[in-house]
């Protein structure tokens, strides 16, 4: 069986590609040709088949499907730049989705057609006295970035394909990069948020491809459950514990509320059976990331003299 994954060479989408692929997928990775993404399909190995591309340029996109026996489609502008460029978020999120939905309604494909959206459509929710549930919570989307995912998952509604739509929860990348340690600076610390691991994020979109015909037309929230549940001043303080670093002062962190929250996933854990690492998995394999990105002497070299050192300040110009 080959998918199609639009977006493949982001973060979250290479753990995508490989997680389709080490179930025995043949995996067709489409995105734009940049030299970032060549350096991230390196991961993938040889066997993945890769189309470079623009899903918004319609011929681009048509020879990406073709062939093709499932769509997942993740190509997006992500924030902050979709905030700042609305203009190319519509034309990427919105417009991009409507030449694959278009192109499937032509060829008269009745295939699985699986939408990651995102739980910012619900918009902040710092009001809420129980978790946020697909069902129960009305979208209230603030921001281009936002709005054009919802107005994208009310396309795919209408459009009459077979689809589903899945509203991920923020991945917290934290990086030494300058848009992680801005992002981490734009969420309040008393922010409800839940973590959910990369790798449960994607092997929730391998199983409703597995299990499509059971979760179609439906729109699922995918979270890490009820035990990886804290506040955001709990989840970056453990974070930057890793390099023995101490949580920056409060004052650069943001008042305004943040569409993050707890969420009901009771639905798409009973049919997607995705919720299996923790954030404490997340930590060792943060650590462990840090000492391949750089060395192994990396991690020592913060915790012992860095951090205890020169750490306040090292967050004070964070």
């Amino acid at each position: 069986m080959r998918i199609l994954v639009t977006g493949g060479a982001g973060r979250l989408g290479i753990s995508v590609c490989k997680t389709f692929m080490n179930d025995g997928f043949q995996v067709r990775m489409f995105d734009l040709d940049t030299p970032r993404n060549r350096e991230n399909i390196k991961e993938l190995g040889q066997k993945a088949e890769i189309r470079w591309g623009d899903i918004t340029q319609r011929d681009s996109v048509q020879k990406a499907m073709e062939n093709v026996d499932a769509i997942v489609h993740m190509a997006a502008i992500l924030p902050p730049l979709a905030d700042e460029r609305p203009d190319l978020t519509d034309k990427v999120n919105v417009g991009g989705t409507k030449i694959l939905v278009d192109l499937i309604k032509e060829k008269g494909m009745r295939i699985p057609f699986l939408f990651t959206s995102s739980v910012s459509v619900f918009g902040p929710t710092p009001q809420a006295k129980e978790p946020i549930c697909a069902e129960k919570t009305a979208p209230c989307p603030q921001g281009a970035y936002a709005e054009a995912k919802l107005r994208a998952e009310n396309l795919i509604k209408e459009s009459g394909i077979d689809y589903l739509i899945l509203r991920l929860t923020a991945v917290m990348y934290f990086s030494f990069e300058v848009s992680d340690l801005k992002r981490m600076f734009t969420v309040p610390l008393d922010t409800r948020v839940e973590f959910c691991h990369p790798e449960d994020l994607a092997l929730a979109i391998l199983n409703a491809v597995k299990n499509f015909d059971a979760v179609k037309g439906d729109t699922l929230v995918i979270s890490g459950g009820p035990e990886q549940r804290m506040l955001y001043r709990e989840m970056v303080g453990r974070i930057l514990n890793v390099m023995k670093l101490p949580l920056p002062p409060a004052r650069k962190f943001t008042q305004e509320p943040y569409f993050l929250d707890w969420y009901d996933t009771t639905k798409s854990q009973k049919f997607l059976k995705f919720q299996k690492r923790t954030f404490a998995d997340y930590l060792r394999d943060y650590s462990q990331g840090l000492a391949k990105q750089y060395t192994a002497l990396f991690l020592p070299f913060m915790r012992n003299f860095v951090g205890p050192v020169f750490g306040r300040v090292v967050v004070y110009f964070m």
